[in-house]
């Protein structure tokens, strides 16, 4: 979808459990091992062919009907934060959000899209403001 790839990934889960979105994170790769787990989440290791990524699932974030899943590192099959969101959308059949775009180093560009998320549900896109 993008030609810039982004350096970590994250989406933010509406109204998923955590056993939902773990099944749908071991049918993503090729392998996924739990390093931790708390009362609010988990760390992960996940394996996408020959790359192993660390990924975080916090679980009641943002008014806790939100769960996170951040991809520390981007090795995985996704470009972008849109490109895994559009996926997980279609396949844990509920609304997705993640940033509008990747982090920029530029105060400018940063104070711009802050609060630009997309949201992705039923097959469609659309921009938000959103606090997160």
């Amino acid at each position: 979808m993008s030609d810039t790839r982004h350096p970590d990934l994250e989406i933010y889960i509406k109204n998923r459990t955590e056993s939902e979105i773990m099944t749908w994170l071991e049918n993503c790769c090729d392998d996924l091992v739990s390093i931790s787990q708390s009362n609010n989440g988990r760390e992960l290791e996940a394996y996408f062919t020959d790359a192993r990524v660390r990924c975080s699932l916090q679980l009641k974030v943002s008014g806790k009907m939100w769960s996170s899943l951040w991809f520390k590192t981007n090795q995985t099959p996704w470009d972008t934060d849109l490109d895994c969101a559009m996926q997980a959308a279609s396949e844990m059949d509920t609304q997705i959000r993640c940033i509008k775009a990747g982090w920029s180093d530029t105060d400018e560009d940063a104070e711009n899209d802050d609060d630009q998320w997309w949201r992705i549900e039923n097959g469609e896109k659309a921009l938000i403001s959103w606090k997160g």
